[in-house]
């Protein structure tokens, strides 16, 4: 295909949800810590200023300009041992769908029938509650006023692209 065949618009607030959801993929395969300062030195590189820098980190999900300034100083000055030794982030466990395979079976029904309405309006968000459901009567475990969803929106969207879901601007 040749690149000029289709004209993207990368300036676009819902393109940031792509993005959003491109930087949840890479985060499951790769250090977060390492992902956000790769991408907060080159902004910076290109002299795009700190706060924007810092805002745009924040809304993909990966860490503030400020933590990743002072792991980027830490790797800049060469610290290899100290800079290597933080090992949050990244995939370290199984998967959420390896260790509940029922709830994503019950999950891609659930996003079938709910697309297949004549009204379908779908949004990662009913997932999102959906997968919550279904975990706390899974488990039989209690959940706490004020408890995050078990898998983030952007988790959900990001699951929704690996079946094969199309997301198109309303």
């Amino acid at each position: 295909m040749d690149i000029d065949d289709k004209e993207l618009s990368f300036n676009e607030k819902f393109f940031l949800t792509d993005i959003g959801d491109l930087a949840e993929m890479c985060k499951s395969k790769c250090n977060t810590k390492y992902l956000s300062i790769l991408l907060y030195m080159s902004l910076r590189y290109f002299n795009i200023k700190w706060e924007d820098v810092d805002e745009y980190l924040k809304t993909i999900g990966f860490m503030p300009a400020k933590t990743s300034h002072k792991w980027a100083t830490v790797f800049i000055e060469g610290d290899y041992e100290e800079f290597s030794n933080d090992i949050r982030g990244g995939k370290q466990t199984a998967s959420f769908y390896g260790t509940f395979s029922e709830i994503e079976a019950d999950a891609r029904a659930f996003v079938v029938q709910a697309c297949s309405q004549t009204s379908a309006e779908f949004k990662a968000a009913y997932l999102a509650q959906f997968i919550n459901t279904k975990y706390y009567e899974l488990t039989e475990i209690q959940k706490q006023i004020g408890d995050d969803l078990i898998r983030s929106e952007r988790s959900c969207r990001l699951d929704l692209r690996k079946w094969g879901a199309k997301f198109e601007a309303n």
